[in-house]
């Protein structure tokens, strides 16, 4: 028996109508605004969750941008250094000079780069030098010189941990600020400088000039080549203490003009002297005395300045500097340089001495 196919069977309600007629129209455009709606919200919050939430890390684009306080700190047995700071991006500052201890506070950006550079100053290597970085207060970083090394670097970021048991430095007082820089123009004579003084044990002569030979503290008087000292003659006492005399040779006069005006020579001789003889850049001429004289009957000029410095192992922080340069008749003029340290002032009355003794010979 050939069995045939039913037509599909239809669901009728009571009153014989399809079940999906009975739905009005408008529902099923409400349906799928609500679908739609709900695969939007759904797609929005797997993408919140997959970039994640900043706030969820605990650094906020207001906590990131907050600055934070660094403090700058230099110490070490040298009295004045080379120091440079700032960012280690390049945002640096140059101090030539700085008077240690050091210590400076800034406000830099969170996770911003710090740099501090503690160096030695010309003629002052060797010695201890330190630099340490502080973050909030904190130790982030400290660095020591080494015995073959002049200078201490720190560098690092804000972000940095802090290292436990370093103490901050204590900032003992360093050396004093350095007086500003003075030069006479008008006249003014050299004071009689009390006490006994050393005594005359002779005479020098050297260049054209004669002059007395100090006994006391002093050595005795010695010839010295030029080529290498500049000087043809030289006495040396206590404390740096020096006696020189020579011909001003024709470099100074060049840097006096090449007039021969004594005043000027004496000066050129004086910046000569601070120029070679003290740290360089940082030695402060301070004149308190400058005044024309006659030597035998010879024009001359005398100079006297205080050359205010700081120096590693030098106890004295002013020396009493005198030129003395007279026109003895020969194509240059001659000159007696002497020094005399705030550290030995009974030594200053030699000056007086040695001023009233000079002669041309």
């Amino acid at each position: 028996m050939t069995q045939t196919s039913q037509p599909g069977r239809e669901f009728h309600s009571g009153r014989g109508k399809k079940t999906f007629d009975r739905i009005p129209g408008g529902f099923y455009l409400v349906g799928a605004l609500v679908i739609l709606f709900e695969v939007v919200t759904l797609g929005a919050v797997g993408l919140a969750l997959a970039v994640g939430d900043p706030s969820d890390d605990g650094a906020s684009p207001d906590k990131e941008s907050r600055p934070v306080e660094v403090t700058y700190i230099a110490t070490g047995d040298h009295p004045s250094v080379n120091l440079t700071v700032g960012e280690a991006n390049g945002n640096h500052e140059s101090h030539r000079v700085v008077i240690l201890p050091y210590r400076k506070t800034v406000e830099l950006a969170a996770g911003a780069d710090f740099y501090l550079d503690v160096r030695s100053r010309e003629d002052q290597e060797g010695g201890t030098l330190t630099c340490t970085v502080l973050v909030g207060g904190k130790v982030v970083q400290q660095v020591h010189s080494t015995p073959d090394s002049s200078s201490a670097t720190c560098a690092g970021s804000t972000a940095d941990a802090p290292q436990r048991g370093i103490p901050v430095p204590t900032l003992t007082p360093g050396a004093s600020p350095l007086p500003e820089e003075r030069r006479l123009t008008g006249t003014v004579k050299v004071p009689d400088y009390p006490g006994e003084g050393s005594p005359v044990i002779g005479t020098v002569t050297d260049s054209s000039l004669e002059y007395a030979e100090l006994g006391g503290t002093w050595d005795r008087s010695k010839t010295l080549d030029p080529v290498f000292d500049g000087f043809t003659r030289k006495q040396e006492g206590r404390q740096r203490a020096l006696v020189k005399s020579t011909q001003v040779d024709e470099d100074i006069m060049a840097a006096a003009g090449g007039t021969g005006e004594l005043r000027g020579v004496a000066g050129a001789v004086m910046d000569e002297r601070r120029r070679y003889e003290y740290p360089r850049d940082q030695a402060i001429l301070v004149d308190v005395a400058s005044q024309p004289l006659k030597v035998d009957g010879h024009d001359a000029w005398l100079l006297v300045s205080e050359i205010h410095f700081h120096k590693r192992g030098v106890p004295s922080t002013m020396d009493l500097n005198a030129v003395l340069v007279v026109d003895t008749g020969r194509v240059r003029p001659s000159v007696l340089w002497v020094v005399l340290p705030e550290t030995n002032k009974k030594l200053w009355p030699d000056l007086n001495t040695l001023v009233a003794s000079v002669q041309v010979r």
